[in-house]
């Protein structure tokens, strides 16, 4: 490790042990949910979605990872986010598109998905760049009416620096098939973990927060007693410090969490993990949560407020996200418990 990076390094486990609380990403629930997805769904191409800088895991992760053809953002931030790791890797961009960023996405070799008709005014596109068309019967997120499908393949044929990737379905829908097998293209994709693809014409699927173990998701793919599929995101606090006090004339020996509801525990998570053992939550205010615990704890012991063993599907149901994204930027993240970020 040369000087800087030794700097930076030690400078990083300063902040950590000021710290009291932290984030920890384990690595190896993350591929092994998806080498889990990879085994049990008949598709050639898999696309991890990593926006929302990787759902709330970071970015980091991307140079994990294995089995991923493609990885999907929703935004120009997190796209330069991936850059910022990994100059090549094939990143599908669905953001908006427009006069300001257009030649950005280009340079940063963003393959652009193409949910309108609004491509046709960039005539002067001269530099490569590979497109996937958002196909909608409803014209919510796609292009609905064949002839604007048409008339935008006709465009990209046209122009020899744009590069026909694939196909976008919200469904798999009937509505399109005469198109997909016209036209032939690399990647027909699709995010429905229902789609049973009976007419083949799928090869690729999206796949965004059953990769990260969080939430409850399409029939019995991922059910709750399935050992195969677990939460990659842990959230940790050391404790404060242990008080003794007075319940109904009965003493109470309680551990103090600078974790309360403004600020990273949310009032639903009613147990917690200690020295692998759980432990109730007493009581959770604005800035500080108390932990009923017993003689076998100690001060500066972590309290692990979730994990792969306490899943925050257990009290959160649908609302993960939003809670995960209350944390973000609060908390140092480290990657199986090792600083893998750099200053």
């Amino acid at each position: 490790m040369d000087l800087e990076k030794s700097f930076c390094y030690n400078l990083s486990m300063v902040k950590i042990m000021n710290y009291m609380n932290y984030i920890d990403i384990n690595i190896k629930n993350l591929q092994d949910n998806i080498n889990y997805i990879r085994d049990n769904l008949a598709y050639k191409y898999f696309i991890l979605d990593v926006s929302n800088n990787g759902f709330y895991h970071g970015m980091y992760i991307i140079n994990e990872l294995a089995n991923i053809d493609y990885l999907y953002v929703n935004n120009f931030k997190d796209l330069l986010k991936v850059r910022s790791y990994n100059k090549k890797i094939p990143t599908i961009y669905s953001g908006d598109i427009d006069e300001d960023n257009i030649y950005d996405l280009i340079m940063n070799n963003a393959i652009l998905l193409i949910k309108d008709t609004s491509i046709l005014k960039y005539q002067d596109i001269r530099d490569d760049v590979e497109v996937i068309m958002a196909l909608d019967s409803n014209g919510y997120i796609g292009i609905k009416e064949k002839d604007d499908i048409e008339k935008v393949i006709s465009f990209i044929k046209n122009n020899s620096h744009i590069h026909l990737l694939g196909f976008k379905l919200d469904e798999n829908e009937e509505t399109y098939k005469d198109i997909i097998l016209k036209y032939k293209a690399k990647l027909t994709i699709i995010d429905d973990f229902n789609n049973q693809n009976k007419d083949g014409i799928i090869n690729a699927i999206k796949i965004d927060n059953e990769a990260y173990g969080i939430n409850k998701v399409k029939k019995d793919f991922f059910k709750k007693d399935n050992n195969n599929y677990k939460q990659s995101f842990t959230l940790k606090a050391k404790i404060k410090k242990i008080e003794t006090i007075k319940i109904k004339k009965k003493d109470i020996k309680v551990a103090i969490i600078s974790l309360g509801y403004l600020n990273g525990m949310h009032e639903n998570i009613t147990k917690v993990v200690i020295n692998k053992q759980i432990y109730d939550v007493f009581k959770v205010k604005e800035e500080y949560s108390l932990i009923k615990i017993d003689e076998h704890i100690s001060n500066s012991d972590i309290v692990t407020i979730t994990s792969s063993d306490n899943p925050l599907n257990i009290y959160l149901d649908e609302n993960i996200l939003q809670y995960l994204s209350s944390l973000q930027n609060k908390f140092p993240i480290l990657y199986n418990e090792e600083i893998k970020i750099l200053c």
